[in-house]
């Protein structure tokens, strides 16, 4: 081997820190964001169609299998891309481990605005809550109660029936839609400094 490769082989980064690079975390962040998107799609005017072509029974609802998922994959997208700051700013992934937003909007010095936090707890609660397994691990009914109100408020809205009835109706809030969420996405995405 000549001096000049051998240099070049003890310069370079090990793999570890090539994989810790800001652009990783940015494009994990984008794959993920992707796939939410991809889901979001499947739960639409396509959804017998594409049941049909994943092998499923006639009837069976990608709106209402995926939705969870899809909720999952939003929360998971906003945390890396929250971390793909941090780690463009020189923040290593020990500090910036967990799934807490509310540290991770400290650590990037964006105070999370009263309007936003509910919506973003919901998605924190979504990396826990909904998706993977039907409950948590360390779990018990309050918890599972306090998860289910978090959601109703965040995913529903009240219907203004103008009457005086013990009944109260609820409609979709339209919170999480792709579009909400995409702007949601890309006010963090702003921040990752891409030049």
């Amino acid at each position: 081997m000549d001096d000049d490769y051998r240099q070049f082989i003890a310069d370079r980064p090990t793999l570890t820190e090539d994989r810790n690079h800001p652009n990783h975390w940015r494009n994990r962040a984008a794959d993920l964001k992707a796939s939410a998107g991809a889901l979001w799609h499947s739960m639409g005017s396509q959804d017998s169609a594409i049941a049909s072509e994943l092998g499923y029974a006639p009837g069976y609802r990608m709106a209402v299998a995926c939705w969870p998922v899809y909720h999952m994959l939003c929360g998971l997208s906003l945390e890396l891309i929250m971390k793909a700051v941090l780690a463009q700013r020189g923040f290593s992934p020990t500090e910036f481990k967990g799934h807490k937003f509310e540290n991770l909007h400290k650590l990037l010095g964006v105070p999370l605005k009263k309007d936003r936090a509910k919506l973003i707890a919901f998605y924190e609660a979504s990396l826990v809550w909904a998706g993977r397994y039907p409950t948590p691990l360390y779990t018990d009914d309050e918890k599972l109660l306090t998860y289910y109100d978090l959601a109703s408020d965040v995913l529903t809205k009240p219907i203004d029936l103008r009457s005086t009835g013990v009944l109260n109706f609820k409609t979709s809030s339209g919170a999480t839609d792709w579009e909400h969420f995409l702007k949601l996405w890309n006010s963090y995405a702003i921040l990752f400094d891409e030049t």
